[in-house]
């Protein structure tokens, strides 16, 4: 900046600011100009040529800038403007200021986080409150790349990050499933700690809706409550003739309730089976899960016990999933002590079963089970190798309708391990070969209750958060050989590991409903990372019972210029092996591949494509556009994929899939706000409550 040059000018500028920090009341308060005198008359302070002042929270550069002392009001003229420590910036023909407040007249405006000037506001009049934290104006513009896009009678927006009520740009898209969808989301700041959004919906070939949001959070509890619904959906009642409204709900809590004690609630439930196929988890986008959970824990955790008390039930999304076994309660205490070489365990567990979480199926059946499993393990090392032994006995009962069960199950597992260790110049190699016998005694298992769907589920998610209790035990005499192997240097990691099964005689399990011999297979898994910028991985599994052969494929890869590619392959012979169905054999052979390349520094291709190799079938194909620079994003993307026809299922009983396609448009200003939904929430793989 440029400062005054007469050494009298020094003297009079030291003492007027003093002045000036006295008469507006501020500390904060300095500037430089070519030119600064006093108009005694008007009790005012002239600053011309090069003006810079810093006032309260404005910084102003201008031409020509007035103090009124009497009446404590800064007037500029050709100025541009900056909010300190906020993106605000601008440009006006006129301002007045005072404290915490400015008025200004036909102005330029953004709060864009960019340097170079990508979008703005034009506006005949506009007024900034920093004490309100809020920008409003009149006769606006919403400029991009200097053309005009959108125009406003009037509006408001925060002037800086922070949140407040007030709408928030829409949400736009098309497709042949629903027609034309719009979603115009309204947000209530609360206060700090929770808030409130609504977003009313309309669907063109189903009728209109609404989705709700409630968050909050606390130092002991947090949270949200989700709701969905849809009134006067003529499509899904031609089609089904049942009641028009539709609706789902979400909540989620997790709390610290006392001194370790923790309190967890994952609940959910659907009006009808096909809403989260045509809606998504939160009525907002696609998805396919199995089941919502409908689940409730309590945890305390100490020194030498651990205690969980659960409700573990949940509804089926499936139209044709029928009851299956729910956890009403389960309650377990596990109790662990240790001693030089020695750890002791006991695990005790009550589980009351109930059927349930179908749409149409109304069987029941109650079941009860109590198990107590003490453990001991035993851990030595010699002669350069680590031991273990294990025993344990689980002694079970059943409690059934008509008739009680009860059954010792000893187990012994014993375990041979070495780490053998080769350093060289930057480079590590550990070899770690393993042999284990593993041994669990044959016993009568009729009239057993099948609670479990299988030994082996083909969703891990479905396996871990409902199945419980494993009714059927195989007999086992195994011995398990096999190595790791890990090398790493200053880039790359390379794990590969090898193990066989052998069965010492047959392997099976056997109840009086069925008799499944088990695989022996060999498997080997690869995994290779070379830094953050390549992944292998692979997964072979082979047993003389071909029907158990499995293989997975996985490449990623990302490049110099950001470019990302990956490619996923999944084969599995019989899919119904691992899940005791008895129906003909259901062969696996699926290829995904995930692209993301940039034509340019700001233009970037997305791609996603989910083949089905079995049936020659495209399921899934996602392609997209998005620019971006310092100021906004926009993107479009393509969505095809081909769905169950869940309706000819139900009434014709045939597995007829159909088409569906839609375009998505995503448009951010950054700093403002933004339109729709970003590619990528398209192409990654997504979790739903």
């Amino acid at each position: 900046m440029k400062k005054i040059s007469f050494s009298f000018f020094s003297l009079l500028t030291l003492g007027s600011t003093f002045l000036i920090s006295i008469f507006i009341g501020s500390q904060d308060f300095n500037y430089s100009s070519d030119y600064f005198f006093s108009d005694k008359e008007n009790n005012s302070l002239i600053f011309e040529g090069n003006v810079n002042l810093n006032y309260e929270e404005f910084i102003f550069n201008s031409e020509k800038a007035k103090l009124d002392q009497k009446n404590k009001i800064l007037e500029l003229e050709m100025l541009t403007f900056e909010v300190k420590d906020q993106f605000v910036w601008g440009e006006a023909e006129k301002a007045l200021a005072t404290k915490n407040k400015v008025s200004f007249e036909k102005a330029k405006f953004s709060l864009c986080p960019c340097e170079e000037k990508i979008w703005w506001l034009e506006a005949g009049k506009v007024d900034l409150d920093t004490d309100e934290n809020n920008i409003s104006f009149e006769k606006g513009k919403l400029k991009v790349n200097d053309k005009t896009i959108f125009y406003f009678p009037k509006g408001s927006f925060p002037a800086s990050g922070e949140r407040r009520s007030g709408f928030l740009l829409p949400e736009i898209s098309a497709s042949n499933k629903n027609g034309t969808d719009i979603t115009i989301p309204y947000y209530f700041n609360l206060a700090k700690n929770y808030d409130f959004t609504f977003e009313p919906r309309y669907i063109a070939k189903r009728g209109d809706g609404g989705f709700s949001k409630f968050r909050y959070l606390t130092k002991n509890y947090e949270g949200y409550i989700e709701s969905s619904f849809l009134s006067e959906n003529n499509k899904y009642t031609n089609r089904t003739d049942n009641k028009s409204f539709r609706w789902s709900f979400n909540f989620i809590h997790n709390a610290k309730i006392l001194k370790n004690y923790f309190l967890k609630i994952k609940y959910s439930n659907l009006g009808d089976s096909l809403f989260l196929r045509d809606f998504g988890g939160s009525f907002n986008g696609q998805s396919d899960q199995l089941f919502v959970p409908q689940k409730i824990q309590i945890a305390n955790f100490g020194k030498n016990y651990n205690f969980k008390a659960t409700v573990n039930a949940f509804k089926l999304t499936s139209p044709i999933g029928v009851n299956q076994f729910q956890a009403v309660p389960e309650i377990k205490f596990d109790y662990f002590l240790n001693y030089k070489n020695f750890d002791f365990n006991l695990k005790t567990n009550y589980q009351s079963f109930r059927k349930g979480g179908s749409f149409f199926e109304n069987s029941k059946q109650r079941i009860e089970k109590l198990k107590i499993e003490p453990e001991i393990l035993f851990n030595k090392s010699f002669l350069n190798l680590d031991s273990m032994m294990k025993i344990n006995y689980k002694f079970e009962n059943f409690y059934l309708e008509n008739y009680e069960k009860s059954r010792i199950l000893p187990q012994a597992e014993f375990k041979i391990s070495q780490n053998l260790f080769k350093n060289r110049k930057n480079k590590s190699e550990v070899l770690s070969p393993f042999l284990s016998f593993i041994y669990a005694e044959e016993i009568n298992q009729d009239n057993l209750p099948n609670i479990n769907s299988g030994f082996f589920l083909d969703s891990k998610s479905f396996s871990k958060d409902i199945v419980s209790g494993d009714s059927y035990v195989p007999m086992r005499r195994d011995i398990l050989l096999g190595a790791e192997y890990l090398l790493l240097d200053n880039k790359s990691k390379l794990n590969i590991s090898f193990s066989k099964l052998f069965g010492l005689g047959k392997r099976f399990l056997e109840t009086n409903l069925f008799r499944v011999d088990l695989p022996e297979p060999y498997q080997v898994k690869i995994n290779y990372r070379n830094g953050e910028n390549f992944n292998f991985l692979s997964s072979l599994t082979k047993d003389s019972n071909k029907d158990y052969d499995a293989l997975n494929l996985g490449l990623n890869k990302t490049f110099s210029n950001q470019n990302f590619s990956s490619l996923n392959f999944t084969w599995i012979r019989d899919i119904n092996s691992y899940i005791f169905e008895n129906d003909e054999k259901r062969n696996i052979r699926f290829l995904e591949n995930k692209n993301k390349i940039y034509l340019n520094k700001r233009t970037s291709f997305h791609s996603k494509i989910e083949y089905d190799l079995k049936n020659s079938n495209l399921s899934n194909l996602v392609l997209g556009i998005e620019y971006e620079n310092p100021g906004l994003i926009f993107g479009m993307a393509l969505i095809e994929s081909n769905e169950l026809d869940w309706f000819k299922l139900i009434k014709d009983n045939t597995f007829n899939e159909y088409n569906r396609e839609s375009f998505r448009i995503y448009f951010e200003l950054k700093g403002l706000g933004s339109l729709g939904r970003k590619i990528n929430q398209y192409t990654d793989r997504k979790l739903i409550q």
